[in-house]
C-alpha cells in the first residue's frame, strides 16, 4: 500500500510488472485473502507519482495556466487552439519547443532558460501530468527566524522565573537572557565573543519576544502568568488532524451533581465517565457510579470510580446500544441521520431495536492521570484491543476540550430535568430536601442519560461540525458520522463471550480439590466443565513465569456468583460458581459482602466464615424486602451491578442444523405388535419411504413378521418361529406380562408353578 486517500488506497505491485491501481478501502478490508503483513515502514516506491490534486484556491489559475505551457510544450499545440504558433510547429523539437517558450515568457518578463522548462516538463510527466508539482513550494517559515535556537530557550526560561515575580521590562528580561548565556554556554565555548554572538541585536530581541508571545505573557496579570508557566508543553509534538471516527477520543471522569439511592437505601453521591470520538464529538459510552468519600467514624472506606468500570465502558462503546422499553421511538437508529441500511447490511447487530449512537472503535485514547487510567487492568485491556493511549497534561484542560465541554451540556440539558436528585449548579443554588425526594437508582439514571444521549445530544446540530463540501450546513454527531464512515468505512468487530470474559478483573488462584478461593469465598466447577477441571488438578503447577504455578481466573465484582478460569494450555475456560450461591437469591455484589464480613469481623467472627456471611447477606436482602415501600415506588429496588457484559456462552439449538421438512410428506408408520406370536391386523411391511405408499407381497407369498428374525426355531415344537401359527389371547397377555416385569424372583421362592407357565414361556 502507498498511499490512502479519503476511500481509496493505491496499490502498488512488488514485481513491478502491472501499474499501481487506486481501490476502494472497503473492498480491500472485505476480500477473503485479505491480511497484514507488515506495517510501518513505507514500500521503496517512487509515490510522487500517486499524488492527487490538492485544490489551492489561491493558485489554481497559476497551475491552469503552466498546465497550459507545459501541454504546448510537450505536444507543440496550445490547449483550444488548432494551429501550432511560431517555434512549436511538427517538425520542431522538444529542445527547440523549449527555447521558443522561453523566449515567450522572456518577453512577458519571466526569467526561465530552456533546461529550467525542460526539467519542469520531465517533472510534470513524472507526476502523472499533474501540474500542482510545477508550483513554488511553500516555504515553513522557521520559528524564531535565524536567532540561535539556544538564545529562544534562554529567554522562555527567564519569563518562565519571572512569572511569580512582579512585572518587569523587557530590557531586564534581554539582560538576565544574556547572563544566563554566559553561565550556561561560557565553559563550552571559551570565548566571551562567542557567547555574545549567540545574543541578537536589540532590536531583533524586541521582535523576537513579540513573536513568541513572550511580551504578551509579561503584559498578563501575575496569577494567569503563573497559570501559564505551570503549563506542560504539548505532547507529541502538537495536536494531530483527526479525520476519521475513532482516530482520536477522550475520556475524562468528573463528580456529577445528582444524587441517587445507593443500595442500603440512604443517598449517594455520583460519578460519571465519558468516552467522546473528536472526529464527529459523538459519545461512545458512558458510565455513572456510586461515589462516596471515607467514613472518618466508622472506617468505612470510600468508594469511586475503579479499573473495571472504564473496561466495561470500553466494553459498552465496542456494541450497539439496545433500545430499552419505555424509550421514546425517535431514540432508534432507524429513524435518525445514522446511515441505518448501510450499517445493518455489514453488522448483523444493528436492528430495530438498535438506539441511535454509533458504535466506533477508539485508536487512540486522551485520558487523565488518575489512577484507574493507570492501572495495571485497563492497560492490559487497552493493548489486547490494540487501542493506543496518552496521557494528558495536569492541570490542561485544552487537553481534553471535548469532554470537560460535555460535562456541561449535560448539566444545562440533562441533569436539571432530572428533578428528583439534582443539586444544582453551585451550592447557593441547591434545593431544599433533596436528600429526603424519592431519589433515582444508579442503574435508572444509567438507562435515563443513555435516553438522552441517543434522543438528543446525538441528533442536535452542533457548530463545530460541518461538512467540508457542504460548509454552510450545520451537522449533528450521527450527521457528521454518516459523513465521515461513507469516506473511511465500517468494520464490524464483534467481541465473542470468550473474549469478553478478559475485560474482567484477574485473580491468581491454586486449584484444589474442593475449589479455589476468592476473597474467602469458594468457587467450584459446574457439572459441564467438571471434567476438564480435573485435567488441570492433574496437570497442577500452570508452569507460567513469575506466578509459583497459579492459574488465572477472571471475574466481575458486581457479578460474583460466578467466575471462568482460564486454562492457557488449550485457550478455554472453565465456568465455576460460587458455593453457597443458592442460599443468595437476590443480586449481590462484591462490595456488599465485603461489607457484610467486616461487620461480622467486628462482632467477634471470622472474615473466613463464609457460611456466616453468606446467611447474614440473605438476611439482609429478606429484611430490606419486609420494609415498607419507599413513596411512589414499587416493587424491590435494583442495587448498582455495573454494566451486563455478555460473558456467558449461548445455548445452542440441537435443531439448527437440520434442513426443513416437509410435512406433507410424511406418512403413519404401522403398529408393531409386543409379542411375536400376537396375530396380524394387517399385512405389515418391513419399511415405508417417505411419501410413498407400501409394497404389496407377491402372490402367493406370506408378509413374514417384522420380528421373526429375532426368534429362531430351535425344533423344540413349542412354536413357529415364524409366526404362522398364533396363540390365543391369553397367552398373549401371558406374555407380554413376562416381558414387562423386570424381576419376578429376586429371592428364589416364588411358587414352581410360576416357573413352569411363565419363565418357560
Amino acid at each position: 500500500m502507498a498511499e490512502w486517500q479519503g476511500p481509496l488506497v493505491t496499490l502498488v505491485p512488488q514485481d513491478s510488472a502491472e501499474t499501481p491501481r487506486a481501490v476502494s478501502y472497503r473492498w480491500l478490508v472485505g476480500a477473503e485473502d485479505f491480511a497484514v503483513l507488515a506495517g510501518g515502514a513505507a514500500p521503496t516506491a517512487d509515490i510522487s507519482v500517486h499524488r492527487t490534486w490538492e485544490r489551492r484556491e489561491d493558485q489554481e489559475d497559476e497551475a491552469a495556466r503552466w498546465q497550459e505551457r507545459m501541454v504546448e510544450i510537450d505536444t507543440g499545440l496550445a490547449p483550444g487552439r488548432s494551429e501550432h504558433e511560431q517555434g512549436f510547429g511538427p517538425g520542431t523539437t522538444l529542445a527547440q519547443r523549449c527555447a521558443a517558450m522561453s523566449a515567450r515568457l522572456a518577453a512577458d518578463g519571466i526569467g526561465y532558460s530552456a533546461h529550467t522548462l525542460a526539467d519542469k516538463r520531465r517533472k510534470w510527466k513524472a507526476a502523472g501530468e499533474n501540474p500542482v508539482v510545477l508550483l513554488p513550494a511553500a516555504r515553513d517559515r522557521r520559528p524564531g527566524g535565524f536567532t540561535d535556537p539556544r538564545c529562544l530557550t534562554a529567554m522562555q526560561d527567564v519569563v518562565a522565573r519571572r512569572a511569580h515575580d512582579s512585572d518587569v521590562t523587557i530590557d531586564l528580561i534581554r539582560e538576565e537572557v544574556e547572563d544566563l548565556l554566559h553561565s550556561r554556554y561560557g565553559a563550552e565555548l571559551g570565548d566571551p565573543d562567542a557567547v555574545a554572538a549567540l545574543m541578537p541585536s536589540r532590536s531583533t530581541f524586541y521582535l523576537r519576544m513579540k513573536e513568541s508571545s513572550l511580551a504578551d505573557a509579561l503584559d498578563r496579570p501575575t496569577r494567569a502568568r503563573a497559570a501559564l508557566a505551570a503549563t506542560p508543553p504539548l505532547p507529541h509534538g502538537g495536536r494531530e488532524a483527526v479525520l476519521r471516527p475513532g482516530q482520536v477520543t477522550q475520556v475524562d471522569t468528573t463528580p456529577l451533581r445528582l444524587l441517587a439511592r445507593g443500595d442500603d437505601g440512604r443517598p449517594t453521591s455520583t460519578e460519571m465517565t465519558t468516552l467522546i470520538d473528536v472526529a464527529n464529538h459523538s459519545l461512545c459510552a458512558l458510565m455513572i457510579t456510586p461515589s462516596r468519600s471515607k467514613d472518618a467514624e466508622s472506617g468505612q472506606p470510600g468508594q469511586a470510580t475503579r479499573a473495571i468500570d472504564l473496561t466495561l465502558m470500553l466494553a459498552q462503546a465496542l456494541a450497539p446500544w439496545p433500545v430499552m422499553p419505555g424509550w421514546d421511538p425517535l431514540s432508534a437508529a432507524a429513524t435518525s441521520s445514522l446511515p441505518f441500511g448501510a450499517l445493518s447490511a455489514a453488522d448483523a447487530r444493528f436492528t430495530e431495536a438498535t438506539a441511535a449512537r454509533p458504535v466506533i472503535r477508539p485508536e487512540l485514547i486522551i485520558y487523565d492521570q488518575g489512577s484507574p487510567y493507570v492501572s495495571e487492568h485497563f492497560t492490559e485491556v487497552c493493548d489486547r484491543l490494540r487501542i493506543a493511549r496518552r496521557p494528558a497534561r495536569k492541570r490542561s484542560a485544552p487537553d481534553k476540550p471535548l469532554v470537560e465541554r460535555f460535562f456541561i451540556t449535560l448539566a444545562h440539558r440533562f441533569s436539571q430535568h432530572v428533578r428528583h436528585g439534582w443539586q444544582g449548579r453551585s451550592h447557593k443554588k441547591r434545593g431544599r430536601g433533596i436528600d429526603r425526594m424519592p431519589l433515582y437508582t444508579i442503574a435508572e439514571l444509567q438507562q435515563m442519560a443513555q435516553e438522552w444521549v441517543a434522543l438528543e445530544y446525538q441528533q442536535t446540530p452542533d457548530a463545530g461540525l460541518r461538512d467540508p463540501f457542504r460548509p454552510g450546513v450545520v451537522l449533528s454527531p450521527n450527521g457528521m458520522y454518516a459523513v465521515q464512515v461513507a469516506r473511511s468505512g465500517y468494520r464490524a468487530v464483534p467481541l465473542s463471550p470468550a473474549q469478553n470474559r478478559f475485560f474482567l478483573l484477574p485473580r491468581w488462584v491454586t486449584p484444589g480439590k474442593g475449589g479455589f478461593m476468592i476473597n474467602y469465598r469458594t468457587y467450584q466447577p459446574i457439572a459441564q466443565d467438571a471434567g476438564h477441571y480435573r485435567e488441570i488438578l492433574l496437570r497442577g503447577s500452570s508452569e507460567l513465569p513469575g506466578r509459583n504455578g497459579q492459574w488465572e481466573c477472571r471475574f466481575n465484582p458486581y457479578r460474583p456468583e460466578r467466575v471462568w478460569l482460564y486454562d492457557h494450555t488449550a485457550g478455554t475456560w472453565v465456568t465455576c460458581d460460587f458455593r453457597l450461591r443458592h442460599l443468595l437469591t437476590d443480586p449481590w455484589t462484591a462490595d456488599m459482602w465485603q461489607e457484610h464480613a467486616e461487620q461480622h469481623h467486628a462482632a467477634g467472627g471470622s472474615e473466613k466464615d463464609e457460611e456466616a456471611i453468606a446467611l447474614s447477606l440473605a438476611q439482609r436482602d429478606r429484611r430490606r424486602r419486609s420494609r415498607r415501600p419507599p413513596p411512589k415506588r414499587t416493587g424491590k429496588e435494583p442495587i448498582f451491578q455495573g454494566l451486563e457484559l455478555e460473558t456467558e456462552e449461548p445455548s445452542r439449538d440441537p435443531y439448527a442444523d437440520l434442513e426443513e421438512f416437509d410435512l406433507s410428506t410424511l406418512r403413519p408408520y404401522p403398529a408393531q405388535p409386543i409379542s411375536p406370536w400376537a396375530p396380524l391386523a394387517v399385512d405389515a411391511v418391513p419399511a415405508l419411504r417417505s411419501g410413498t405408499g407400501g409394497t404389496e407381497p407377491l402372490e402367493g407369498e406370506q408378509a413374514p413378521h417384522p420380528l421373526a428374525a429375532l426368534f429362531s426355531d430351535d425344533g423344540d415344537g413349542d412354536g413357529p418361529a415364524d409366526g404362522s401359527t398364533a396363540g390365543g389371547p391369553t397367552d398373549v397377555c401371558e406374555v407380554v406380562d413376562a416381558e414387562l416385569v423386570d424381576d419376578l424372583d429376586p429371592d428364589g421362592d416364588v411358587g414352581g408353578e410360576i416357573e413352569g407357565d411363565v419363565w418357560e414361556a
